[in-house]
């Protein structure tokens, strides 16, 4: 009777372990469907199915932008982009039609535990990311690092964010988003039927 109760909390502590979630990769050639994405299409929620949405502008006043570009193109694209990246995210007429610093929201459906952020663009561009709680509180930012063929930000250990803000560069810089991938935070498994069903078993042979 020991052993099969050990056994039984054995597999409950199993069931109870947090499950692993998948890393998903934005590379703006296919959607979450995985159906190709058009040359000029407009990124909004082609992603929605994986948990998460983008919104442009989302920050206001000063030098912040009103007209992001979010064209997916692999065509109209300025210096430091590479064929092997395929589509990317910002049209480089969009970026010249821009009245501010660009910027754009990332809202997932649930809390991501990393994210990486690549860019691709031409001048000595500065672009940031920054991260946000699920009421808006401030948690951390980073700029990217590397060079105007490649640049990133990557942030793990994450546990609360539901929110990023990206900056792709200032105004006078032609940034482009190569690709984004995030993994959402384990969901905790529940104790399990499995558990539950042998637990009420072992409880009747006793």
């Amino acid at each position: 009777m020991k052993n099969a109760l050990l056994g039984v909390a054995a597999l409950a502590l199993a069931a109870g372990m947090a499950s692993a979630r998948p890393t998903y990769t934005i590379d703006f050639d296919t959607d979450a469907a995985g159906n190709v994405i058009a040359e000029g299409t407009t990124l909004s929620n082609q992603y929605a199915a994986w948990g998460v949405n983008f919104v442009p502008n989302v920050l206001s006043g000063g030098d912040w932008a009103t007209n992001t570009d979010m064209t997916i193109t692999s065509i109209d694209v300025g210096g430091g982009y590479q064929a092997s990246y395929g589509n990317i995210l910002h049209s480089f007429d969009g970026w010249l039609a821009e009245d501010g610093d660009a910027n754009f929201g990332m809202y997932f459906d649930s809390a991501i535990s990393d994210l990486t952020v690549r860019f691709t663009g031409e001048f000595d561009f500065l672009s940031e990311v920054a991260l946000f709680d699920g009421q808006g509180n401030f948690i951390t930012s980073s700029l990217a690092t590397g060079d105007g063929t490649l640049s990133s930000v990557t942030f793990t250990g994450l546990s609360t964010a539901e929110t990023a803000v990206v900056l792709p560069g200032w105004f006078l810089d032609w940034v482009g988003v190569v690709d984004i991938s995030f993994t959402p935070v384990p969901a905790p498994a529940g104790f399990g039927l499995a558990a539950m069903a042998g637990l009420a078993a072992a409880r009747r042979r006793r």
